[in-house]
């Protein structure tokens, strides 16, 4: 089997896909008496190893759907499994919608919410903070119910924690009232974006920024809420979009690593980037086709640190000539309680890197990586990164907290993989 990008490759020696919080229950048990281990996924959309496993590998694709809608206190429960694009047109059905998501609706409502998977708006907290309840069985064969009102310590500790815990078979969102977006788009010299960034950050729901480093430019996206109607649909750009931001980006990668010529290619390929507004929906305006397969990898740092560790980026690309047509994708995001969230308890800058699926990613992440860790980054828990225990515990507060509490819902390991271990344990 393989994840999303390709990058890992493994094989389980049994698939499980239960139906029902019960079967699966059933499942762990048999497991627990036959003393082995389950991996499960969302949709393979991570680059670390969460997933990697040769004994049993589970997928909650059978379980897809909401449960209830409590409309008076803007609630809906969804089984686990259900892919965050279906989730957003069952929940529009009623007229609710997510405060902020990412770009990228592939993945189950389980996985985005326990990696702390985000959108940005420096006054949105990250996906997971929408958790009310969720239903998990655990490493010790029961059922457990997490009520958010009645303990949120609890719900605060596993509400980010990537399947270490239990399995996720049923989660309560808080929702909104459903919401339209105007979306506009554009390119500009880097040097005018950082000059404009704070302005921008407070003047807008959502600020993007997609850095460019061989011709040092950035692609702007900024998002608000509108009562605009929404545009036309439109099969031309459609079409377009599909070609520009897949077909031809995919090209000129292919062509840049064949020939190294990436400064001519990325001039060209800025001539496609054009003043683009539109308005929709927000779970329809939010994600982008993302068919072009590459390697990534996110780190988390305090928002005031975002000029100082971006200067450093952009130098060490310079000093080591690192060549990519990818962006770095920089996103702000409100802090939170959540103890393993990136975002724990600071207002945040994610920069995310990335580098096409042929390339030789490790000597560019590695470099930026180091410059992350020397300014307190925390890494995105399905984004690449190669940190281990001792990096982990220097920067999660409560890290030895969340593992007392993991073991003691997990006391066999029956969640366990080599990467996790390599997480929660020392190196002897």
């Amino acid at each position: 089997m393989k994840n999303w990008a390709g990058n890992l490759v493994f094989h389980p020696k049994k698939i499980l896909n239960p139906k029902s919080t019960e079967e699966a229950l059933s499942m762990v048990k048999e497991h627990l008496a036959a003393k082995k281990t389950i991996r499960m996924r969302g949709t393979g959309h991570s680059w670390t190893g969460l997933n990697a496993t040769d004994d049993s590998f589970l997928h909650l694709d059978d379980m897809q759907g909401l449960i209830d809608v409590n409309a008076t206190d803007q609630l809906i429960t969804a089984k686990a499994g259900t892919k965050l694009a279906l989730f957003g047109e069952e929940a529009f059905k009623h007229q609710l919608a997510l405060p902020n998501q990412g770009d990228i609706n592939h993945q189950s409502i389980a996985g985005a919410f326990s990696t702390g998977t985000h959108g940005t708006g420096i006054t949105l907290q990250s996906m997971s903070n929408q958790l009310r309840n969720i239903t998990m069985v655990t490493g010790t064969g029961e059922i457990l119910n997490i009520d958010g009102r009645k303990n949120s310590d609890l719900l605060n500790a596993v509400g980010v924690s990537f399947g270490s815990v239990g399995l996720i078979t049923e989660a309560t969102l808080k929702m909104i009232p459903a919401y339209k977006l105007k979306v506009e788009s554009f390119a500009e010299n880097m040097k005018v974006s950082l000059e404009k960034y704070k302005a921008r950050l407070q003047d807008n729901r959502h600020l993007e920024m997609f850095y460019f480093p061989v011709g040092d430019w950035s692609m702007v996206k900024m998002m608000n809420l509108t009562e605009e109607k929404e545009s036309a649909p439109s099969k031309l750009k459609e079409v377009g979009d599909i070609v520009l931001e897949n077909w031809l980006f995919e090209g000129l990668n292919i062509l840049a690593h064949k020939t190294n010529s990436y400064k001519g290619l990325d001039t060209f390929m800025r001539k496609f980037v054009g003043h683009e507004v539109f308005v929709d929906w927000s779970h329809r305006a939010f994600p982008s086709s993302r068919n072009i397969r590459f390697m990534e990898m996110e780190y988390n740092l305090p928002v005031e640190k975002f000029e100082e560790v971006f200067e450093e980026l952009k130098a060490s690309i310079k000093k080591h000539d690192f060549q990519t047509l990818f962006p770095i994708e920089i996103r702000f995001v409100k802090g939170d309680e959540l103890w393993l969230s990136p975002a724990h308890k600071r207002d945040s800058v994610y920069f995310a890197i990335h580098s096409y699926i042929q390339q030789d990613f490790k000597p560019y992440f590695d470099e930026m990586q180091r410059i992350f860790k020397r300014h307190g980054g925390r890494p995105h828990w399905g984004k690449w990164h190669s940190l281990t225990h001792d990096d982990l515990e220097s920067v999660y507060p409560k890290w030895h907290d969340f593992i007392k509490l993991r073991s003691e819902f997990d006391p066999h390991g029956v969640w366990l993989n080599d990467h996790l271990r390599s997480l929660f344990y020392k190196r002897k």
